[in-house]
């Protein structure tokens, strides 16, 4: 399309935009609703994602060392199973450390420790953190075969629910996506074909005069990705407003067990993807709108 043919284009879709008024103040509100929804679920999931990624970071599982190993084979081994693919580290808890911990879990009654500092029935062990828990199982199993290890302990049960709530949180956002997408483009596209209705005659007298199609397309494309970023500014606006406010309140209480993205790793993402479906919901509704009257 020629210069001309673009300034057209923009003049027309902007003539439609103040023309229907209240009808698209009210678009740009119930989009403006439907991206409020999304970039909101959005934000709640980038942040479970987060506390799910610690919880699987921080789950250890345990490789008890062989009582007969001596301190070089202990270091040895520590380095044998950091080497092994998904290992993310591999932490010695020798054994006087943990009898030293019983005794102050212990209490007034430490003393009947006392008898175990020389003849310590604890193992020494690595606490192992790996970097995917979804391979878990070919992990331990290569740890097991690392000279010195007589056993590794985890808690299958346990392995399973963060990996099933990980999977979980990923296929409903989703489809919960899929979903606020679709009700944007539905609602964009009744919009604009009140446009499109009021100038089908119009419309069909450029298709007999020889315009092409996307010539007539295109005002309405831009009014439909203009009635969507409208509403995306508007709907990134309250989001970080509220998750700014929210940062500030866990700061304030200093909730230990909360984990939140920080606002400045957020904000791009937002932008992002609100912008961006904004802009491309518009032009589909708009391009789903027009094409019923352009076949005549």
């Amino acid at each position: 399309m020629r210069i001309k043919g673009f300034r057209y284009a923009f003049t027309e879709a902007f003539k439609n935009i103040f023309s229907n008024g209240w009808m698209t103040v009210a678009s740009v509100f119930t989009v403006m609703a439907s991206l409020l929804v999304l970039g909101v679920f959005l934000v709640l999931t980038l942040n479970l994602n987060l506390i799910v990624g610690d919880l699987q970071g921080s789950y250890e599982i345990i490789a008890v060392v062989d009582e007969k190993t001596g301190e070089d084979g202990l270091l040895a081994i520590g380095r044998d199973i950091e080497k092994i693919e998904n290992v993310n580290d591999a932490a010695l808890d020798r054994k006087e450390d943990r009898l030293e911990t019983l005794k102050e879990d212990f209490g007034e009654n430490a003393s009947l420790l006392d008898r175990y500092k020389d003849d310590n029935p604890l193992r020494d062990w690595y606490k192992v953190t790996l970097q995917d828990l979804t391979r878990s199982a070919e992990t331990i199993d290569k740890i097991e075969q690392v000279d010195g290890v007589v056993k590794v302990i985890q808690n299958e049960d346990s392995i399973n629910k963060l990996v099933s709530i990980a999977n979980y949180i990923k296929q409903f956002s989703l489809w919960i996506i899929i979903a606020l997408a679709i009700v944007s483009i539905f609602i964009i596209s009744n919009t604009i074909k009140l446009t499109v209705y009021t100038r089908r005659k119009e419309i069909n007298i450029m298709k007999f005069v020889g315009a092409t199609d996307w010539f007539i397309r295109w005002p309405f494309i831009i009014e439909g990705i203009v009635i969507g970023i409208v509403g995306s500014c508007l709907a990134v606006a309250v989001i970080l407003l509220c998750y700014h406010f929210l940062l500030g309140v866990v700061q304030s209480i200093n909730v230990m067990f909360l984990s939140f993205l920080p606002f400045m790793d957020i904000l791009p993402i937002v932008l992002i993807s609100s912008f961006g479906l904004g802009a491309i919901l518009g032009g589909v509704g708009s391009l789903i709108s027009v094409r019923k009257h352009l076949n005549v």
